[in-house]
């Protein structure tokens, strides 16, 4: 069956950073973030290293409580320029390889939901989805509306994307880089894993996904 649907991890798959992570550090590089907020942001990871093994970098949104989301909006516009210099061109090659076939391109990530639509549009492709921040009076409170798009809980919003383009699993293809987004893969009809660790890459071959390796030399 033809793939009608490809949906695509961001961060460690489609470029080779954590886009949150390389944000924050722009906004205390701009001077918007004061190194006491920063300080406490990293402090809170230090502490709690379990819970960012389970739910992965992003779970910590601390650092934007109190942000004016213009300025949240601004800094994505700086930002994402640098980010673009990461994406990993055998990944985006494949998208758009399956986009000139006539799939729907998706990218599905648990980073800050404006991060992610100002990439995938930029790459040319329109469907996304990302944590979206929770805005009272147009100030950031440092929540998300529903649950962070990480692990498990990429298969709601995966299953959203294939009911908005009338699709089935067997017409998706999956593509992810860390553990986490086994769960997406397992359920798609096809999947690859970009540059795997041990774990997944031996689910990878158990399960016979294509393998994007990294390149040496």
């Amino acid at each position: 069956m033809s793939i009608r649907v490809v949906i695509c991890d961001l961060d460690g798959t489609l470029i080779s950073v954590s886009s949150e992570f390389e944000f924050v550090l722009g906004l205390f590089r701009d001077g918007i973030l004061p190194r006491i907020i920063v300080t406490r942001f990293l402090y809170h990871y230090l502490r709690h290293p379990v819970k960012t093994i389970l739910e992965g970098r992003g779970w910590n949104r601390g650092y934007f409580s109190g942000l004016p989301m213009t300025t949240i909006m601004e800094e994505v516009e700086v930002c994402v320029p640098k980010l673009l210099k990461k994406v990993r061109p055998e990944v985006l090659d494949l998208l758009r390889f399956h986009s000139d076939q006539g799939a729907q391109i998706c990218i599905l990530s648990a980073s800050l939901s404006p991060l992610v639509q100002k990439i995938t549009e930029s790459l040319g492709f329109s469907c996304f989805r990302g944590s979206i921040p929770v805005v009272k009076d147009g100030i950031c409170t440092g929540l998300l509306i529903g649950q962070r798009p990480f692990g498990r809980a990429k298969v709601p919003p995966a299953m959203a994307i294939m009911e908005q383009f009338g699709v089935d699993p067997s017409q998706v293809l999956a593509i992810g880089d860390s553990w986490a987004d086994r769960f997406i893969l397992e359920m798609s009809g096809s999947s690859v894993a970009v540059h795997p660790g041990r774990k997944l890459r031996k689910l990878a071959i158990k399960k016979g996904w294509r393998i994007i390796e990294k390149k040496h030399g």
